[in-house]
């Protein structure tokens, strides 16, 4: 594949976040499954926002590598319910998919992403619980819309 090299310095930057906050941070590593399937991982930056991000295997349309990463504006809304409350949360972020078939193979998909989802945490064991839709324009190598959805769970560490 092209440029493996960027995309593995892409991942583990969006996966490590920025250590400037890392004091303050609460870190939460998982599984994201569905398009895309893989690792997730998020980093708390603050009360109300959140970095973002995941290194799997895009099942779409544009399948192959796939690594995103995401701001979070967290607790856009919030849902009570019995169990524990939801938490609405929507970003802005970009993705790379190493694309593995079709006309496009061996070329880097790159663009915009957006997602909206829900959160669901649990205090013990210390998880959370999330699904997302995401928007995403690819830019290069042709214009294209896609739309990943997935599930997942990470614990908060």
């Amino acid at each position: 594949m092209k440029n493996m090299g960027l995309l593995l310095c892409a991942a583990v930057l969006t996966l490590t976040g920025y250590q400037a906050q890392a004091e303050q941070s609460q870190y939460a590593l998982g599984a994201v499954i569905g398009d895309p399937t893989g690792i997730s991982g998020r980093m708390k930056y603050d009360d109300s926002h959140s970095i973002e991000g995941a290194l799997a295997y895009g099942l779409g349309h544009r399948s192959g590598l796939h690594i995103h990463g995401t701001y979070i504006w967290d607790r856009a809304r919030t849902f009570e319910t019995e169990g524990g409350p939801f938490y609405l949360y929507y970003g802005i972020g970009a993705r790379l998919v190493a694309i593995d078939h079709g006309d496009d193979d061996g070329d880097i998909a790159i663009g915009p992403r957006a997602p909206v989802g829900l959160i669901f945490n649990l205090e013990d064991p210390n998880i959370e619980i999330f699904g997302e839709l995401a928007l995403a324009l690819d830019i290069t190598p042709s214009t294209d819309v896609d739309l990943d959805a997935a599930i997942g769970v990470r614990i908060r560490f």
